[in-house]
């Protein structure tokens, strides 16, 4: 993997924290968009590591799982309606890269796609996962985040490819 630079740890971090960031998971046959605000960049096992959480109802979920990896794409400029949107529509229901005229580009070395749209992307392998347990969970945390009970899968992913967007 190309190193990480501090400023694009700073501004994947950013992103997650303001904006939101997407992640691009499956294969030709059906691919799909999922925004967040959540995530964690670190370091397990002597990998770089991608943590990120995905409820078990989304599509994404299902398709990370079927495919061992994603692809985060980190808006280059504001994005947010983008993001908003991409939130509200169902992957199961909807192309979301067609309903928010978004472009797929093939990764370089994970079988799915980013987003032609964005700047920053980082492909990452699935290398361990696990699902929450609820009575792991802080009581009001439970309360507060998980009134559905839709608790989250927890992927650790190594990060085995950093670029800029070359367009």
């Amino acid at each position: 993997m190309d190193r990480m630079t501090d400023n694009q740890r700073v501004r994947l971090l950013k992103a997650i924290r303001q904006s939101g960031i997407f992640v691009t998971s499956g294969h030709k046959e059906k691919v799909n968009i999922m925004s967040t605000h959540w995530g964690s960049l670190g370091t397990f096992w002597n990998k770089p590591v991608f943590i990120l959480p995905v409820r078990k109802s989304k599509l994404t979920h299902s398709l990370i799982d079927e495919t061992g990896c994603f692809a985060i794409s980190v808006p280059a400029k504001d994005m947010r309606n983008e993001i908003i949107m991409c939130d509200h529509l169902s992957g199961y229901d909807s192309n979301k890269f067609e309903s928010l005229h978004l472009h797929p580009k093939r990764t370089k070395k994970i079988p799915t796609y980013t987003i032609s749209e964005c700047g920053l992307f980082l492909e990452c392998k699935v290398i361990y996962k696990t699902d929450m347990q609820r009575e792991q969970l802080d009581d009001k945390l439970r309360e507060e985040m998980y009134s559905q009970k839709d608790f989250h899968t927890m992927y650790f992913a190594e990060v085995v490819a950093v670029y800029e967007n070359e367009d």
